[in-house]
Formats: structure tokens, C-alpha cells, sequence
């Protein structure tokens, strides 16, 4: 009886075990779509594609949050944005700051921008879209057909596709994570038939120490959210994607709704994707943080556009010890 039960926790054990393979994507809506973007173009050596919803060209803010929200949200002044960047980033590319721009030219991107979106205008994301054209990215997918705000776009989850309230997950009959998704995984085959997986805490405190903290508050929520399909439980192999919220967007601001009502989690069952959901966490500093958003202009610090940079560095650390342990 003993051995059996040995054998039997082994086996349990083991159908939780991770099998995945070395290919990295990423995705993210508004400063999680310029965090995400952010992140491919700075770690092109790990990530493979992108799939970025309402944000726009790597270091269009400068550092500046009047840049940030003028310029890179409202569109003000932003044509030709997208070729300065490109010519920015080649120069840290060649101080090894960032990855090797190379690395992007093979890489799949899929672009989402709403005609009501008031808060990151479209032509913000077709500079967005020019700038991967002068990576020289040639799957290269850009979706601006649909009438939606400032959203994340679901089949059936959310408030009205047209308006850009918070939670910002739209009801817009269109499945803006499966179609994202099979952008970056064409050859993947859907399942049909898909079981529910399973939510994991990760914890993120793991990542970041006393010196990748603000002045009141870390950067970083304790936890962060790992969904695992039921197929990617032991030893079938699966794929990594990284999904980044946006602000206001935080479980302190709307619980766990985008992890659970984007439709992500769906489009990883039928895709085979283990989907890990890290949280950014809002500053009690007035002014500085308070909707919980990426660093995508310098809060965090004059290199948070770098691979060094805290939030770059620690979601990289992550991303690293999920790849090691499978």
C-alpha cells in the first residue's frame, strides 16, 4: 500500500509538471501594449511576436510625461515617430543596450487599434505599425476596421464595444485574443474540444529586492497569475505567451477580470499556450503611478526602456525561471 501511494503522488505530481519550448510572445493593451512592445524590441533574443492592442513606437515618450500623453496617446506630433524610433533603437542595439534589431525581422506582430479609440488615437498605432515595417517585420498584421474605444475586444465579455470606460474589456463580437493569438501561432491547429486548466499564484516578490522598490510601494503587485491549459499539464509540449494589462486594469482596480474575461485563457486552451498574467501595482506617490500602468515613460527610472530597466529586468527574471523549471 505504501508503494502505491508513492507511485500514486508521483503521478500526481507529475501531470502538473511544464513542458514548453523555448518560443516566447507577448501581448498588452495600452501601457501594457507599449510595455509589450517595449519589451520585444528590447529582448528580440527571447520574445518572437507581439500582439499589441491601442499604443505605439518604443520610446515615444522620452522619459516625458507630457510627451506621454500628448504626443503618444493623443497623436500630437506623432508622425515620423515611428522612423525615429527606429533610428533610437538601432543605436542601442549597437551599444547592447537592447537586443540586436536583426533579431525582429522573422519575428510576427499583430497590431489592434479602435476608429473610437479618443485615448491612444489610430494614427499613434500605424506609426507603431511603420516602425516594425523598418525592423524590416514582414508578418506583419494590422487590425483597424473595428468601431471600438479604448478596449480590449471580446466576443460577448465587458461594457460596449464603442465606449472606453473601465473595466476596458469591450463587447465587440470579435474574439481580439484568438485572433491576436493565431497571429503569432499560425501553424497551431485549434481544439475544438478544449477542458478548463488551471490559475496558479506566481510570486512575484521573488523578482524584484529593496532596491526595485518606489519610495512607499514596490512596482510590482506580491503576486502574479499563471494559467495553465489542461493540455499542458506533463509532458505535451506548449508555448509561452506573456499578457500584459493596461492601466487601471490591476486586480486592486478590477479584481481579476482580465485575466478571467478577455477570453486569453480560452484562446490558450485551444492553442496550447501557457499564459502567465503579471501585475503592475499603482504608487500612493500623488502623480506618479495611480492607475497601476506599465512603465512605458519613466516612472520607474531614466532605463526603464532598456533591458536593465527594473519592471524590464524583473518580468525577464520570471519569464526565465518559468522557462527553467519546465
Amino acid at each position: 500500500m505504501k508503494k502505491l501511494t508513492i507511485i500514486f503522488i508521483f503521478l500526481i505530481s507529475n501531470t502538473f509538471a511544464l513542458n514548453l519550448s523555448d518560443k516566447v510572445t507577448v501581448s498588452g493593451i495600452s501601457s501594457g501594449g507599449f510595455f509589450a512592445h517595449q519589451f520585444h524590441i528590447a529582448n528580440s533574443s527571447l520574445v518572437e511576436g507581439a500582439a499589441i492592442f491601442a499604443a505605439g513606437p518604443y520610446y515615444c515618450a522620452k522619459g516625458s510625461v507630457a510627451l506621454a500623453t500628448n504626443t503618444c496617446m493623443k497623436g500630437k506630433g506623432i508622425w515620423g515617430s515611428g522612423y525615429q524610433s527606429y533610428v533610437f533603437a538601432s543605436g542601442l542595439a549597437m551599444m547592447g543596450l537592447i537586443d540586436p534589431i536583426a533579431n525582429l525581422k522573422d519575428d510576427r506582430v499583430f497590431i489592434f487599434s479602435g476608429q473610437n479609440d479618443e485615448t491612444v488615437v489610430s494614427n499613434v498605432s500605424e506609426e507603431l505599425r511603420d516602425l516594425y515595417a523598418f525592423f524590416g517585420v514582414k508578418n506583419l498584421e494590422y487590425e483597424g476596421t473595428l468601431a471600438a474605444g479604448h478596449t480590449y475586444p471580446t466576443e460577448n465579455k465587458g461594457v460596449e464595444c464603442e465606449v472606453s470606460k473601465v473595466p476596458y474589456i469591450g463587447n465587440c463580437n470579435y474574439n481580439g485574443a484568438l485572433m491576436s493569438l493565431t497571429s503569432l501561432y499560425p501553424d497551431k491547429k485549434q481544439r475544438r474540444l478544449t477542458f478548463k486548466g488551471k490559475t496558479e499564484e506566481v510570486d512575484q516578490t521573488k523578482y524584484y529586492s529593496a532596491f526595485d522598490v518606489g519610495v512607499f510601494t514596490p512596482l510590482l503587485q506580491e503576486k502574479a497569475y499563471l494559467y495553465i491549459p489542461s493540455r499542458c499539464k506533463g509532458n505535451r509540449k506548449c508555448d509561452l505567451h506573456i499578457a500584459f494589462h493596461g492601466c487601471k486594469q490591476t486586480i486592486d482596480h478590477i479584481d481579476m477580470s482580465y485575466v478571467e474575461d478577455t477570453g486569453i485563457k480560452e484562446a490558450a486552451d485551444k492553442l496550447d499556450l501557457v499564459v502567465l498574467f503579471p501585475q503592475a501595482k499603482k504608487s500612493v506617490i500623488p502623480g506618479r503611478n495611480p492607475h497601476g500602468c506599465w512603465d512605458w515613460w519613466g516612472h520607474s527610472g531614466a532605463n526603464y526602456h532598456l533591458k536593465d530597466g527594473q519592471q524590464m529586468r524583473i518580468i525577464k527574471a520570471m519569464i526565465l525561471d518559468i522557462l527553467q523549471k519546465s
